[in-house]
């Protein structure tokens, strides 16, 4: 948690005066289905050999850092980042992106059906029964 709010300040809160969200405040938003629009949110983290990928909230934008020898941070031939970054390779352009992958030096975006989207590193696997 202490990483996650290093990475955003305002993790926790409710976006316009920095004060934490209320139980009351957060409950009534899920019952409302109210979605919260803010790219303050990480909506899925996903953690690699030496690497970290974390989606945003509206699935488009992957933040990516840590060891990327292996290109598995989509940010071409960078050895390491020590702060978050966006990673173009895996990020998109329609927001929809339902999932973040990562292990070994590889890391994938998936769909609602569980479909590779996009993928960094050296992604050599079985997946559903077809190589990718």
């Amino acid at each position: 948690v202490d990483l996650l709010r290093r990475l955003d300040p305002m993790l926790g809160t409710n976006g316009t005066d920095g004060k934490p969200l209320s139980v009351t405040q957060s409950s009534s938003s899920v019952e409302s289905g109210a979605v919260d629009s803010s790219r303050r949110w990480i909506r899925d983290v996903a953690l690699g050999g030496d690497h970290t990928v974390l989606l945003s909230s509206n699935r488009k934008d992957v933040i990516v850092f840590g060891k990327g020898g292996e290109n598995q941070l989509g940010l071409s031939s960078k050895p390491w980042v020590s702060s978050p970054a966006k990673s173009k390779v895996l990020s998109s352009a329609s927001g929809n992106i339902s999932a973040v992958c990562a292990f070994r030096n590889c890391s994938m975006t998936l769909d609602a059906d569980g479909q590779v989207m996009s993928k960094a590193g050296k992604c050599s696997f079985e997946l559903k029964g077809m190589t990718k």
